[in-house]
């Protein structure tokens, strides 16, 4: 019932990288700095049923080796001063329809399809869109249509990006023994430089997909599956990406809860057959549980098998280890960072091994407005890292505190 109300969280993240950064692994350094990111939070009640929300986000770093030109014309990472990250209007001329119209941050489930990508220090992705939304007791449907932005320190307010363009719609339907999203998302980019295998067009790509998240007793299970086709410049797209996960949570001390899961993002099988067979990831978030918190894998040509215990020791601490083993699903295709192809060879001579990362961290909530992440991660190289250049051990530790 206030009019209006403020909020926001400052974020403080110290990291030690060891023979990788955010653009290449196997980089025979060690490198320590300090991100920093307020976001100031605002919403005005118009009226009852209409609100206009703003989010103000102040990103910074300090020691980093790199610098604002090494990421012009990109999404710059680290560096991007009070800047409007969100600003939107949102309405609801009945109870169970509305309309949200403006620059806004678009999440679903477990953000593979749609993420934000909050642990980067700028974002990956917030929206100049318009989204049409539906609630009732048996649906909750989202309809889509946007432009991402670039997170650029030197433009003010940030621009979305020219050409990439998304419609896509999700929807969760309710009352069923789990919970199940469908959802479909249209991509595409008319400024002519996606590189197909013989030249380079325009990107038409359409993914269709589902996602299943349930609980049985004490095991807790989900899936998602996606389909990709249409056009990749000259080629022809044929992808898929899915996700299997099982857990179980004991009834003892500290509430052990065990996880398995198994990741396939498709390769291409032939660099030469005019066909896409590399899936995209489509918008997804890229961070910290997803693949690996060192960010050396995405969900493009990968196959993920993983082991993850939790341990809840106190109602305010929560320990984390993963165990996460990587591979190449096709071995002609390239090793992908989020956002960049690390490694390939086209001959398919280099093995499909990626290699073994292990991912230590702890939380603990001090009270209502502070909390305490940190963690420690190494990685050790298989025989593709090993056959193709650099293949030494990388290790990375942070400490993260967050004031609400």
């Amino acid at each position: 019932s206030d009019i209006v109300s403020i909020g926001g969280t400052y974020r403080l993240r110290g990291e030690i990288q060891d023979e990788f950064n955010i653009k290449n692994y196997g980089t025979g350094t060690k490198e320590d700095f300090l991100l920093s990111r307020l976001r100031l939070e605002i919403d005005l009640k118009v009226a009852k049923n209409l609100k206009i929300h703003a989010q103000i986000q102040d990103s910074r770093g300090l020691g980093s080796s790199f610098s604002d030109r090494d990421f012009r014309g990109s999404n710059n990472p680290f560096h991007d001063p009070f800047d409007i990250n969100q600003l939107y209007i949102e309405y609801w001329p009945t109870e169970k329809f509305g309309i949200k119209a403006g620059r806004q941050s678009i999440s679903f489930a477990d953000r593979r399809i749609f993420g934000p990508g909050n642990w980067g220090n700028t974002g990956r992705y917030a929206w100049d869109a318009i989204s049409v939304l539906y609630k009732s007791d048996k649906i909750d449907s989202n309809w889509i249509v946007g432009r991402y932005i670039i997170h650029d320190p030197d433009i003010w307010p940030n621009e979305q990006i020219n050409g990439v363009t998304a419609l896509a719609t999700y929807n969760t339907i309710k009352n069923l023994p789990f919970q199940l999203d469908l959802f479909y998302v249209y991509r595409y980019d008319d400024r002519g430089i996606t590189k197909g295998e013989e030249g380079t067009g325009n990107l038409y790509s359409h993914t269709i997909g589902f996602r299943i998240d349930g609980k049985y007793g004490q095991w807790d299970y989900n899936s998602t599956y996606a389909r990709q086709f249409g056009q990749w410049g000259s080629d022809h797209i044929n992808a898929y990406g899915f996700v299997l996960t099982l857990g179980y949570t004991f009834d003892t001390l500290w509430s052990p809860h065990l996880m398995a899961q198994y990741v396939n993002g498709s390769g291409d099988s032939d660099p030469n057959d005019r066909k896409h067979g590399t899936f995209d990831g489509v918008f997804g978030g890229a961070d910290t549980i997803l693949y690996g918190w060192m960010n050396l894998f995405f969900f493009k040509n990968l196959r993920e098998h993983r082991f993850d215990i939790i341990l809840a020791p106190a109602k305010s601490v929560s320990l984390r280890g993963e165990y996460h083993y990587f591979t190449l699903d096709e071995k002609k295709d390239a090793w992908y960072f989020p956002g960049s192809a690390q490694r390939r060879d086209k001959r398919g001579s280099s093995g499909r091994e990626l290699g073994h990362e292990v991912d230590l961290t702890a939380k603990k909530k001090i009270s209502d407005y502070l909390e305490i992440l940190c963690g420690y991660s190494f990685f050790i190289p298989g025989e593709f890292v090993k056959n193709t250049g650099s293949s030494l051990t990388a290790q990375w530790a942070f400490l993260q505190t967050t004031v609400y």
